[in-house]
C-alpha cells in the first residue's frame, strides 16, 4: 500500500506499507516522471513503515520507464528514506554510493519531521546540526563535538578549522574529540578534502583525547596511533574533566555549532 502525502509540486512524499500492487507502483512512476517534466529539481521523500515487495506483473512496463528516468539523474535533489529497517537504510547509502549523481539521505522513522523539512527545503542540514567547536584557552589545543551524524557541509567546516590550526602552530597540537549519539558520517561527508585533511591533521597531533564514543572508533584510533606517532587516551562521559588536564588546556565554553 503507498499513500502519496501533501507536498509541494517539486516534491514527490509517499507512505510505504506492505506490498506495492501493479497500479500503485505505476502512479508513482507517473507522478514522477511529471515532476521531472515540469520543475528543474525534483525531490522525494519515502517513509517506509514495512516492505513485501511490489507486483512483478508490472515489472516489463516499470523497468525501461525507470532507466529513463535514471538517465536523468541530474534532475533529482534531495532523496529521503525514512524507516526503520536496517536492510533499507543499508540498501538505500549502497545504492547512493554506486550511482553517481544521486544521493541519498536515510533517516529513522522516530526522524521524520526532520527528513521532510530538508527535503521541502526547510532545513539546510539533513540531521540538523551535529559539529559543535570547542575553543581552548591554548592555541595549540583545539576540541570539537559529534552529535550525530555529520553531513559534507559540516565536514568542510571541521576541515577548515583543523586546517587553520594547523597553519598557526609550527609545533605539535592536541585534541579532544567529544563523539555524542555518535553515527557514521553521511554519504559525501567522507570527500577528498576530508580524507586529505586526516591524512595531514594526523601527523601534527601529539595528543588525542578521545571522550564518550563507541568502543571500535576507540580501538580504530588506538590501532592507528603507532603509526603515526600518536597517543590517545580514551575518557568516559562522566571524566571530560580528566581528559582537559591530560592535554594541559581548559574549554572557554561549551562549544558553538560549526558554520
Amino acid at each position: 500500500m503507498i499513500d502519496f502525502l501533501e507536498s509541494p509540486a517539486d516534491v514527490i512524499a509517499v507512505r510505504i506499507e506492505g506490498r506495492l500492487s501493479q497500479p500503485e507502483l505505476m502512479e508513482t512512476v507517473e507522478r514522477i516522471e511529471g515532476a521531472l517534466a515540469d520543475n528543474p529539481k525534483t525531490h522525494i521523500y519515502a517513509e517506509i513503515a514495512d516492505y513485501h515487495g511490489f507486483d512483478w506483473t508490472a515489472f516489463g512496463e516499470y523497468l525501461p520507464r525507470a532507466l529513463k528516468m535514471l538517465g536523468r539523474r541530474e534532475r533529482f535533489g534531495r532523496i529521503a528514506i525514512v524507516t526503520d529497517l536496517a536492510w533499507i537504510r543499508w540498501a538505500s547509502r549502497l545504492e547512493s554510493a554506486l550511482i553517481p549523481g544521486l544521493s541519498y539521505e536515510t533517516f529513522r522513522m522516530d526522524e521524520r519531521a526532520q527528513a521532510l523539512a530538508w527535503v521541502e527545503g526547510r532545513s539546510e542540514l539533513p540531521h540538523g546540526a551535529a559539529l559543535t567547536l570547542i575553543e581552548t584557552d591554548k592555541p595549540d589545543v583545539f576540541g570539537f563535538e559529534l552529535d550525530g551524524r555529520i553531513g559534507a557541509e559540516e565536514m568542510h567546516g571541521l576541515v577548515a578549522r583543523i586546517d587553520h590550526l594547523l597553519e598557526g602552530q609550527p609545533g605539535p597540537v592536541r585534541i579532544l574529540g567529544r563523539f555524542t549519539r555518535f553515527r557514521m558520517p553521511a554519504p559525501g561527508g567522507l570527500d577528498a578534502d576530508y580524507v586529505q585533511m586526516k591524512l595531514k591533521a594526523l601527523h601534527r597531533v601529539e595528543r588525542y583525547a578521545v571522550v564518550a564514543g563507541p568502543l571500535w572508533l576507540v580501538g580504530w584510533i588506538s590501532a592507528l596511533a603507532p603509526l603515526l606517532k600518536l597517543e590517545v587516551r580514551h575518557f568516559a562521559a562522566d571524566h571530560e574533566a580528566d581528559a582537559w588536564a591530560w592535554l594541559d588546556a581548559r574549554p572557554l565554553a561549551s562549544g558553538r555549532r560549526a558554520a
